[in-house]
């Protein structure tokens, strides 16, 4: 495990940082008061990912402060059953029509922070709807986390990116988006990378590995992982549904990117410790409660 000595700006997370992106639940709270997550489930392949990032989110309400109380996965008709067998817990809402209509459909379903990318494959994502949803989203002030396929579709209309928009990419993804080959570089080079990014294109940035990075224009942490347990398929989906969850009801972007990226190790410290290398990604969803519970405030007041 590399030390942040030396390098400028850069500070190491802690628990205090979920601490700080986890307010206090109101004792008459309600579900829409506590935090609204849009999952758009609009790929082809790998279409279990979605689901969990929905579900990360919906299994944060028994453990979080900042819990999310309602969770709306956005698909397109022919998944909608495939979507129904998986959970009752979230509400299902199907996108049809041409991509004008597709965007307006998202902007009418309630919701505070969106995540788009965890399942769809770049060549599955319809630019023109990403470009409409995303300028939306940014009217209304709304968070969005982009991650997998998405990117792809990003690194060739950079222009789509915003300040609303959290991006969570693997060096690989980073690659694409960038051409900067993060390959076997060290922590400072991987730092110097995500702050270029992100003076280019004003954003929060969650540069996923051992050592996560997440950066904005004048804010650099660094999450280092006490084992590889998390790099396992279906982890960054988890990861992006819990970002989300604190972005629905904290407004700062990089305190809740902090939040997820922490909580996600933390989770994953722990699962290490009970079985080893031999996780998977529902196992994370799983442990949430029981690892974040300590983190639960309730309040009398409001």
């Amino acid at each position: 495990m590399q030390s942040l000595k030396g390098l400028s700006g850069a500070a190491l997370v802690t628990d205090r940082d979920i601490r700080i992106a986890t307010r206090r639940v109101a004792q008459h709270s309600y579900k829409y008061s506590r935090g609204r997550v849009l999952i758009i489930a609009d790929g082809v392949e790998w279409r279990g990912a979605a689901v969990m990032a929905a579900y990360a989110a919906n299994n944060a309400i028994a453990s979080l402060r900042t819990a999310t109380g309602f969770v709306t996965v956005a698909a397109p008709k022919e998944m909608v059953p495939l979507f129904s067998k998986f959970s009752p817990v979230f509400v299902l809402k199907e996108l049809a029509g041409n991509d004008r209509g597709r965007a307006s459909a998202v902007d009418s379903i309630r919701h505070d922070a969106t995540v788009v990318g965890p399942g769809i494959q770049s060549a599955d994502t319809r630019t023109s709807f990403l470009e409409k949803m995303l300028k939306s989203e940014e009217a209304a002030k709304r968070t969005v986390v982009l991650d997998a396929g998405v990117l792809g579709t990003l690194a060739k209309k950079k222009r789509m990116i915003t300040a609303n928009t959290i991006l969570t990419p693997h060096d690989g993804e980073f690659k694409a988006l960038t051409g900067v080959d993060l390959k076997g570089k060290g922590l400072a080079s991987r730092i110097k990378a995500a702050k270029d990014f992100v003076k280019k294109h004003d954003c929060t940035l969650v540069l996923k590995g051992h050592e996560t990075i997440i950066v904005d224009r004048e804010r650099v942490k660094v999450n280092m992982a006490k084992s590889p347990a998390l790099a396992t398929m279906g982890s960054g989906d988890v990861l992006c549904g819990m970002i989300a969850s604190y972005a629905a009801q904290h407004s700062d972007l990089f305190e809740s990117a902090v939040a997820g990226v922490h909580a996600h190790s933390l989770i994953g410290d722990a699962l290490f410790r009970k079985k080893g290398m031999h996780i998977i990604a529902t196992d994370i969803i799983d442990a949430i409660p029981d690892v974040l519970k300590r983190f639960d405030r309730i309040s009398k007041v409001g």
